[in-house]
């Protein structure tokens, strides 16, 4: 009898060879027939899941993100309670920061995606929904911190969304580029949530 294949599962597992190769050697090496030798299966099965490489890409976008949300929400409480926004960003920053293999893979990815997104609408369209969810559920949290009297009632939420996530797209750059250290990206990201917590 067949070996039932799980489609998701092998979408899964396409995606995290795109991953790896674009955390190793660039976006460009991704071509469908490289992914096929990355993740050890025929080029017809990858062409089976993705006809193009936009369409594979554009699927890698989304598990990308599913990827790190699925890590920063692993930080909220279960069942849901009061915590400390405060904590709760700075997990995120960390998960967000490339201060291991796997989150370097995932920034050099995050930033071929990026550039490639120039020329295809859909990927653009794809960032940019992730990009405005971020932001609002960063916005919400700080609101909630301001109601529980954990920052500054004067903040302007959206702003200081937008503050936080430019403070950590950058520092994830330096660290790339290794003109910081990951202590010194943790320690800024620390300064700056101490600014808008009430003491």
């Amino acid at each position: 009898m067949p070996k039932k294949v799980d489609h998701d599962e092998r979408r899964r597992h396409i995606a995290e060879a795109v991953l790896r190769i674009a955390g190793r050697e660039g976006l460009d090496r991704a071509t469908l027939r490289d992914v096929a030798v990355e993740a050890g299966i025929s080029l017809g099965s990858v062409q089976h899941y993705f006809g193009n490489k936009d369409e594979m890409l554009r699927y890698v976008v989304g598990y990308l993100g599913e990827q790190v949300t699925a890590r920063i929400v692993a930080g909220i409480p279960d069942p849901p309670g009061p915590f400390l926004v405060r904590s709760f960003l700075l997990s995120m920053a960390a998960e967000m920061l490339p201060l291991d293999a796997r989150r370097k893979a995932e920034r050099r990815a995050g930033q071929a995606f990026a550039a490639r997104a120039v020329d295809v609408p859909e990927l653009v369209g794809e960032l940019r929904e992730g990009d405005r969810w971020l932001r609002a559920r960063v916005a919400e949290l700080i609101v909630q911190a301001q109601r529980d009297g954990e920052m500054a009632a004067g903040l302007d939420a959206e702003r200081e969304s937008d503050a936080l996530l430019a403070m950590i797209d950058g520092l994830g750059s330096d660290l790339l580029l290794r003109v910081r250290e990951p202590e010194q990206a943790l320690a800024t990201v620390r300064y700056h949530l101490d600014r808008l917590t009430v003491r």
